[in-house]
């Protein structure tokens, strides 16, 4: 997967309108293997619920997106913590 190197290329709107020269299909393949090993993740986690708008996009400049839609704040609260809880374990997993 592609970093997007600042902002302006990060919050470009999603492609509507394809130009020749853009890899939008490559972009898009990436959005959606992302979006699929997200799933996968979220369903082991016992997150599925909520996040039923989850999809890949392509923005103007051929970068994949994954959009996550609107979230529950609940159950963002709980991603958060997931989040948190395997940042800390990778911690001490590495200091050890």
């Amino acid at each position: 997967m592609r970093i997007a190197a600042d902002n302006e290329r990060t919050c470009a709107p999603r492609a509507e309108v394809f130009h020749d020269g853009i890899p939008y299909v490559s972009g898009w393949r990436d959005a959606d293997a992302a979006t699929r090993e997200l799933a996968d993740a979220l369903m082991a986690a016992g997150l599925a619920v909520g996040f039923g708008a989850l999809k890949a996009d392509v923005n103007v400049h051929g970068d994949g997106l994954v959009s996550l839609g609107a979230v529950p704040a609940d159950v963002v609260a709980r991603l958060a913590d997931l989040v948190t809880r395997g940042l800390c374990a990778e911690m001490a997993r590495l200091a050890a």
